[in-house]
């Protein structure tokens, strides 16, 4: 059987045997599918590709993949080719076929345009695009593996890309302009008080942003890291103690608003 990209897939009977061997959970990154209550779809990868190989469509020959593991790995000439451990990402980060998209587009194309990105991949809008970029960069919040962004943007430029592709990042940066500088500790401190599991529809109309600008916001600021706090950074803007003493107030006077309704 072929798809209409022209991979060819296993035959709906094998695919089948093959899910249900392997217990309908991803074998590279461990996600579960639906059968197992999991929301992942699952598919039926080629171990071996060669169309000759008489054993092609065998399940012996198969292995069960989520979908954005599945096409990150068919995009790459072997799964030694990752630029990181796709199964200690995915299995911390909620991966989209939209983040692989993206993931693939930076490989082969180098650094590039938020434009760019967003004509190259299948249609969103640009919110969305802006919202998988700034996940993509503050994964290493999540992953232990991870030294640093999985990709990262160019301060200059203004383009995203792989860390080696950029020359001067906007992570760890301190903003030189009053107006950015008030923008970006506005951010930091929604993320603490969503991380802190403030509403999130109650800290849209504080800080005057829609409830769906909040995701974005969240993971720009995870990005970027300005450290207003971090004491190893030599242009911290504070004492570490000090700036949680003002999430903390700010924690409890949103949760006295939410009991008292």
């Amino acid at each position: 059987m072929s798809r209409s990209d022209g991979y060819r897939t296993f035959p709906t009977s094998v695919r089948r045997e093959i899910l249900k061997r392997d217990d309908f959970q991803c074998q590279v990154c461990g996600r579960l599918g639906p059968e197992r209550g999991g929301n992942i779809d699952l598919e039926a990868h080629h171990m071996r590709e060669d169309p000759e190989y008489v054993y092609r469509d065998h399940a012996d020959n198969g292995t069960t993949m989520c979908i954005p593991c599945h096409h990150l790995i068919t995009h790459r000439t072997t799964a030694d080719d990752l630029l990181f451990a796709l199964d200690d990402v995915a299995a911390e980060v909620n991966l989209l076929y939209k983040d692989i998209e993206i993931l693939v587009y930076l490989y082969e194309h180098g650094p590039a345009t938020t434009s760019e990105i967003r004509e190259a991949t299948s249609g969103s809008a640009r919110t969305s695009i802006i919202e998988r970029l700034w996940t993509l960069m503050s994964v290493d919040r999540d992953v232990d593996s991870l030294d640093g962004p999985l990709i990262d943007k160019d301060l200059d430029t203004d383009e995203w890309g792989y860390p080696d592709d950029i020359g001067r990042t906007v992570r760890g940066r301190v903003p030189e302009g009053e107006e950015e500088l008030v923008n970006r500790l506005r951010d930091e401190l929604l993320r603490r008080l969503l991380d802190a599991g403030v509403n999130r529809s109650t800290l849209a109309l504080f800080f005057g942003r829609s409830r769906r600008a909040t995701f974005y916001i969240a993971k720009r600021a995870g990005a970027i890291r300005v450290p207003f706090d971090d004491e190893s950074h030599p242009d911290a803007l504070m004492d570490e103690d000090e700036f949680d003493r003002v999430v903390d107030g700010m924690e409890r006077l949103f949760r006295g608003s939410d009991r008292s309704r």
